[in-house]
């Protein structure tokens, strides 16, 4: 049976002006919602915000984890235990869910859930680690601020996705916010940052990310947001399986310590195993360029907080400021476009 919640007149006025109805939304939520209630439109907006703000937490814990992980593994290792174990999840859910493996997924199909593979999951965490031996930490994280840009025009170009200038604003002013976040406040870091070759690999995987989410746009209009990641999660294991054949350099599972077993697991089933079914939900629900937004808005600021819990980095009082640009641009990035 489906379940209601009551909700007051002011919140239902608050979230009628702030969010965007989303279509089809009570197949991709556990929680359902009668479409001839009242109350679910309301509700479809709210939740819409949801999928964007839990997969932002679960992906800022990832950056703890693999804090703990590269202590004891390479990261084409990390990479592949951490998608081998979300792979397991993935299927686990198919079975629950009892989707057929095929589906209607056509030759072109297939195609494409290849290139997410090697592009989201492959590509992204590939040039990412490698960019780490050429350059900073700070300028990667800069680089990796710019991904709703190249998102952004990627949609634009690719899939003629439309949106407002406001909604535009919105992404500008929350980049703005995770800029000073990154920068401690003086921007002026950014035109004194010397440009080398791994600044260059952290753009090739800012691209590869743009390339997965601007894939995916078209996917999930024909396919089960779950089918699609796992087929994406598949396409990503069996290149990093061919990748990994014959290296003997990393230790196996048993000469692990528990800490690191525990790393792995969560980036397995929390962030890339729920963190991407996510992500793909919500690029269903509010697009590319938007969840892209949201995400690489969010998990800075996530990431400080979990830093100063797990390893007492100080809180800066900047990031009262970039919280601010950063509330105040996705709250014009989630505008709608009518």
């Amino acid at each position: 049976m489906p379940q209601y919640i009551p909700v007051t007149r002011f919140v239902n006025r608050f979230l009628r002006r702030s969010f965007k109805p989303v279509d089809n939304l009570h197949l991709l939520i556990p929680l359902t919602f009668s479409k001839t209630s009242l109350i679910y439109p309301t509700m479809s907006r709210f939740r819409a915000v949801l999928s964007p703000l839990f997969t932002s937490l679960t992906f800022a814990g990832s950056f703890v984890a693999a804090k703990y992980a590269i202590a004891a593994l390479d990261p084409i290792a990390i990479t592949f235990y951490r998608y081998l174990v979300a792979l397991l999840f993935l299927t686990s859910l198919m079975l629950w869910q009892k989707l057929t493996w095929r589906g209607h997924l056509t030759p072109l199909d297939f195609l494409k859930l290849f290139l997410m593979g090697l592009t989201g999951i492959v590509g992204y965490h590939y040039f990412f680690f490698l960019s780490l031996r050429y350059t900073a930490v700070a300028h990667s994280a800069i680089i990796n601020g710019f991904s709703p840009v190249v998102t952004g025009l990627l949609a634009a170009i690719f899939i003629k996705e439309k949106l407002t200038l406001k909604n535009y604003l919105g992404v500008i002013i929350a980049i703005s916010g995770v800029m000073i976040l990154i920068t401690d406040g003086n921007l002026g870091t950014l035109f004194t940052l010397g440009f080398n070759k791994g600044d260059l690999l952290m753009l090739c995987a800012v691209f590869c990310w743009g390339i997965y989410a601007v894939i995916a746009r078209r996917l999930l209009e024909k396919h089960p947001s779950l089918t699609v990641t796992f087929y994406s999660a598949l396409s990503g294991v069996m290149i990093l399986t061919l990748l990994t054949v014959g290296d003997s350099s990393s230790p196996g599972a048993a000469a692990l310590s528990p800490v690191v077993i525990l790393s792995i697991l969560y980036m397995g089933l929390i962030a890339s195993g729920i963190g991407y079914y996510l992500y793909n939900i919500s690029i269903r629900q509010i697009g590319p360029t938007r969840t892209s937004s949201f995400v690489n808005s969010v998990v800075p600021v996530a990431v400080s907080l979990l830093a100063f819990l797990f390893f007492k980095e100080p809180l800066r009082p900047i990031m009262a400021l970039s919280i601010l640009l950063i509330v105040i641009g996705l709250r014009l990035m989630l505008r709608p476009t009518d």
